[in-house]
């Protein structure tokens, strides 16, 4: 069980003062290199966390970027370590070990890290994915006293007979973005690694724990240190946050000179708000981040930028750009190259940007979590005041951005769920033991894993079933069980063994690998693009009808890694592609949503003014006449839908449900009134949803009025029992549970990580496994990830007791409300005229190819530097002043040792292609100059890139672009269409 929990509230002034008693308890040399540094003071979370840690205690950190809490971790920790030294009570091996979840390591954190050890004269040692292989072995012989790793590579330090021991002597873990481990499985594998080592150890060493702004404090400490005990610091809420919502209805500033073809390229709406985001970077007179929900609107934004000015200085950062991009992006923002970078949550974490005046959140934020986090990136300091706005698109984005900015006004934000148990992640961790040691009793296991906290309910039997399926029912099998003596060895035969160790290291990752799919016209077998495994699997059906680069298009087919279609010019109903990377709304927002609209229409019916209401709701003037006037309209012809009123509007064959209970709750009951309209009526039913409403499209046969009605007054009358099973069949039939299930029996050993959708008869694969561990921890992901069955059980049961009432209103046309809904849901914003669309595409690959980034090299003197195409163009080496460039997509450190064995004649065998590539874009760069720096950053290979450059002569900028994407599109067809 967990033990004592205490979270130590705000200091007041008194307790402020107490600057020196935090830095009195630092070792002597600390406090002298902090004086060097030229810090004196020290920020809250230092006062509050150094006399914490100093005694011993495991200690939670939570507050916001820039708030100097890595000090406040390293210090203390770095304090003991000398006082432990000067007593020679250290032995040999490993002392601190630091574990982040940044798959890129954070540069400025290895640096200070780094310049702390130099000082100290302590040695201190990075090891990851990357580290090559002399430096393993170095480490292996000669240990680093602080190591700084990820939770994947622990768990291979664990595997290693020498490492093993060195980790050893480990006294101290501080384990950075804490919170972003503790919702997923990926922290709870490293919850796992942590027991594993605290048995080899003997003992708990000390956990340090950093974390952004959380809203389960406690669920994250317990996560942190399994049964023992921990302080929580939560230093989250000290800064007071200027926040504004930039509505609709906001006229957009004057628009300074655009190009031409700008405003015919561009949606006015979308026009509007791209001149407020600008705007405000202007007048922001700093660094500022924009902030999207996804890497398409990421991507969309930036290009939107480049129609209305190609020289603006805006960068794009996400999580699929090539790691030379966005290293290159971090470090033009950092020396005031960029005035904004536009990012998805790949900047929530503490990547060190330099300063931040300001955030824009580009439409709403869909979570408190979210906001409060991004906003808090700004500041930068604890003596600035965090600025941010959002600039939103419609009356519920609107509406959900005001809600969201009072629940965090109120520090209300959404409570983090760590995951109960899962099955797939025990499985790892066992074989993990099984490299460790060939024998242990299930008492033992059970003994080690069920300290941690995501694993306190664990039973012996629940074990017992998944190491009886890993012996078996897997074939080959991953251990051998002994089940009259509940004994589990290491299996024997060579096959076996090597089956068990290849397992570990392909799933040493808990992250998904999501598949990509290609797109093929099936009347031309022209790839159109690719998309995500998220949306194949959800919809990836056969007459599924999806809005996709910028065109309408229904899926004809499916074969392994490749979707066939058709163009289509009706939208309706037609489903977003860039769906599945969409940020759920929580009830508790989406309510709020609806008291909203129910003070909005009360305040109409009373005729009260705007500013009274804009007052008591704390909403901007201008939001507040804008939503009024909405609301106005709405109650001319239909119910204004609020949290305690459904109102179903039926027009034609569709009915609009509006249900302001979030995005998980409302897939549930759509997915269930589908279900259930579909048994009833003998009729497939088309339905689609979104935080606030529930769109079913009723074939003509079936349509009748009160339909959607009844059905879910039946739905609330259904029991708990029939309620799991409804969604036990929903769940069977829709790709939702097929792709978790995939996921999963990946995790398993089930299925090899190479097979696609295509390959898999997923349904015959999860009624075969039916009965077992695998179907159980897909279900279980299923129902926490993807619906939320308890949440709307609860919503039927207000519907039941008649909390909540059902309005049901016939209408020749869509209300206000409505209309608004449907253009959202058919995407009339994203449709593109084929007469446009050639030149989207052209103005597109032109932004993609000018903005990717290049590390260059020099071949004279050796020197390395990172340059976005646009101003590589006529680069020259700032060193040496020669033209004689290479273009590689290296990082700069990798590029600069490639440059130096090539020179040096000492290219290693895994070198060779990196060298070839290095040799011959210089020849390209000297032949084409910039047209050769143009096409190395697509996303052709070196031969092809060749070619297209002998081909293309002297052309232009737009004809090169245009000849880039037609041999791009080539290179994709011959790749996913050849039979090799």
């Amino acid at each position: 069980m967990p033990g004592r929990l205490r979270v130590c509230e705000f200091m007041n002034t008194a307790e402020a003062e107490a600057d020196g008693d935090a830095l009195s308890l630092l070792h002597p040399l600390i406090k002298e290199l902090l004086a060097r540094r030229g810090i004196t003071a020290l920020t809250e979370p230092q006062r509050r966390a150094i006399p914490l840690i100093m005694e011993g205690r495991n200690v939670l950190i939570i507050s916001p970027t820039g708030s100097g809490k890595t000090e406040a971790a390293i210090l203390p920790v770095l304090s003991m370590f000398l006082r432990a030294r000067e007593r020679g009570e250290l032995g040999p091996g490993i002392n601190i070990l630091y574990i982040t979840p940044l798959r890129a390591l954070n540069r400025d954190l290895l640096d200070r890290l780094s310049w702390w050890g130099g000082e100290l004269g302590m040695e201190v040692a990075v090891r990851h994915g990357d580290t090559d292989a002399n430096e393993r072995s170095r480490q292996s012989r000669r240990p680093p006293q602080m190591l700084i790793t990820t939770p994947e590579t622990l768990q291979l330090i664990l595997t290693g007979r020498r490492l093993r021991e060195h980790v050893k002597s480990v006294k101290w873990i501080i384990i950075d973005e804490v919170h972003e481990l503790a919702e997923d499985k990926r922290g709870v594998q490293l919850s796992l690694t942590l027991e594993v080592l605290k048995w080899l150890i003997g003992s708990s060493p000390q956990l340090i724990g950093l974390s952004a702004t959380i809203g389960s404090p406690r669920e994250v400490a317990r996560f942190l240190v399994g049964e023992g005990d921990a302080e929580v610091v939560d230093a989250s809420m000290m800064r007071r946050t200027k926040m504004e919502v930039i509505g609709p209805a906001a006229p957009p500033p004057d628009p300074p000179s655009l190009r031409e073809d700008a405003e015919e390229l561009i949606h006015k709406d979308a026009l509007g708000r791209l001149l407020h985001v600008k705007r405000l970077i202007d007048e922001g007179g700093g660094a500022t981040i924009v902030f999207v929900n996804t890497r398409s609107m990421a991507e969309l934004l930036a290009f939107r930028f480049s129609l209305l000015d190609p020289g603006y200085p805006v960068a794009v950062h996400h999580s699929s750009l090539s790691k030379v991009s966005r290293i290159n992006v971090e470090r033009l923002f950092k020396d005031g190259g960029l005035k904004a970078i536009i990012a998805t949550s790949s900047l929530e974490l503490g990547i060190d940007i330099g300063r931040v005046d300001q955030v824009i959140q580009y439409l709403s934020p869909h979570q408190v979590t979210r906001l409060v986090q991004r906003v808090g990136r700004s500041g930068h300091r604890l003596d600035r005041t965090p600025r941010g706005f959002i600039v939103t698109e419609d009356l519920n984005d609107t509406l959900e951005a005001e809600a969201i900015i009072g629940r965090a006004r109120r520090g209300w934000i959404e409570p983090l769920t760590v995951p109960e148990k899962p099955f797939d992640v025990l499985v790892h961790q066992i074989v993990l033991l099984m490299m460790i040691r060939n024998r242990w009793s299930l008492g033992e296991i059970h003994s080690i894993f069920s300290r941690s906290y995501p694993y306190r309910g664990l039973s012996m039997e629940e074990l017992r079933g998944v190491v009886k399926f890993m012996s078996e029912v897997l074939n080959p099998r991953l251990v051998y069980f002994v089940d009259g003596e509940d004994v589990v060895l290491k299996p024997s035969g060579r096959r076996a063994r090597m089956e068990m160790y290849r397992y570990f290291f392909d799933q040493l990752s808990m992250i998904p690998e999501e598949q990509q799919y290609v797109v093929i016209r099936e009347d031309t077998e022209e790839p159109v693009g690719v998309l995500d495994d998220a949306f194949i699997a959800e919809y990836g059906q056969v007459g599924v009808k999806f809005v996709f680069r910028g065109s309408v298009w229904i899926l004809s087919g499916l074969d392994e890694d490749k979707v066939y279609v058709r163009p289509t010019e009706d939208p309706v109903g037609a489903i977003p592609s860039w769906i599945g990377e969409e940020i759920p709304v929580p009830r508790e927002v989406a309510e709020d949503v609806g008291r909203i609209k129910a003070r909005l229409a009360e305040a109409v019916r009373r005729g009260e003014a705007p500013s009274r209401v804009a007052g008591e709701l704390g909403l901007g003037e201008e939001v507040a006449s804008y939503a009024l006037d909405f609301v106005r309209r709405q109650a001319e012809v239909a119910p204004v839908p609020t949290h305690e009123e459904v109102v179903v509007e039926e027009v034609g064959d569709l009915a609009v449900v509006h249900a302001h209970f979030g995005t998980l709750i409302n897939r549930t009951l759509a997915r269930m009134l589908s279900e259930l309209i579909t048994r009833d009526t003998g009729f497939p039913v088309a339905v689609q949803q979104d935080p606030y409403s529930v769109v079913i499209q009723l074939p003509r046969g079936a349509s009748r009025s009160g339909l959607v009605e009844e059905e879910l007054v039946k739905l609330a009358s259904l029991g708990g029992g029939e309620l799991i099973e409804l969604v036990r069949s929903v769940a069977l039939r829709t790709g939702l549970l097929r792709r978790r299930f995939m996921h999963v029996a990946r995790r398993f050993n089930v299925l090899s990580k190479k097979r696609s959708w295509g390959e898999v008869n997923m349904g015959s694969v999860i009624e075969a496994l039916r009965d077992t561990p695998v179907f159980t921890e897909a279900f279980k992901e299923f129902l926490v990830r993807d619906v939320d069955l308890d949440g709307a059980a609860r919503v039927l049961a207000r519907i039941k007791s008649g909390e909540v009432r059902i309005r049901t209103v016939r209408l020749a046309a869509p209300s206000p409300m409505a209309q608004e809904i449907i253009d959202k849901i058919s995407h009339k914003m994203e449709l593109i005229a084929p007469e446009r669309l050639d030149k989207l595409v052209l103005e597109s690959v032109k932004a993609r190819l000018l903005n990717e980034s290049l590390t260059l090299v020099c071949r004279e003197c050796g020197s390395t530097f990172m340059a976005r195409v646009r101003d590589a163009m006529n680069a020259k080496c700032p060193q040496c002043g020669s033209a004689r460039l290479g273009a590689v997509k290296l990082e700069e450190g990798k590029a600069a040792d490639l440059a130096a064995r090539v020179r040096e004649g000492r290219v290693r065998k895994g070198d060779r292609r990196h060298a070839d590539a290095l040799e011959r874009s210089t020849e390209l760069v000297a032949r084409h100059g910039w047209r050769a720096m143009v096409v190395l950053a697509s996303r052709l290979p070196l031969d092809e890139a060749e070619a297209l450059l002998e081909k293309t002569g002297e052309a232009g900028l737009d004809e090169l672009a245009a000849a880039i994407y037609g041999a791009e599109r080539e290179h994709m067809r011959r790749r996913f269409l050849s039979n090799e």
